[in-house]
């Protein structure tokens, strides 16, 4: 069906995580991602030691852009990223999102 999962960020501490996700088609918009992502979020505050939850997306997939929303993520920023293969969309650039631990605990 597909994965998801937090990555750290950096080599030398996992309090800032990635979150990602990828689905295969037939998965799609029945709410996997939205609770799997809730799911790791809260875990990773709640049980973890993240402070910091961050993930990215092509500008143009307004689905996974929910998806992070409903998870909690707010936009920060658009950015053009550095691909060594073009993909359809990837004109328009990506997006940023993120969530840090205190704008959790103040949504519980």
């Amino acid at each position: 069906m597909g994965w998801l999962e937090f990555r750290p960020l950096g080599e030398c501490s996992s309090a800032v995580v990635v979150l990602g996700y990828r689905l295969a088609q037939v998965a799609w918009g029945r709410g996997y991602a939205t609770e799997g992502s809730r799911a790791l979020v809260d875990e990773g505050f709640a049980e973890l030691g993240v402070e910091w939850v961050t993930a990215n997306a092509m500008a143009v997939n307004v689905r996974s852009r929910r998806v992070m929303e409903k998870s909690g993520l707010s936009f920060v920023r658009n950015f053009i990223g550095e691909w060594p293969e073009v993909i359809g969309g990837s004109e328009h650039g990506e997006v940023e999102y993120e969530l840090t631990g205190t704008e959790w605990e103040q949504s519980r």
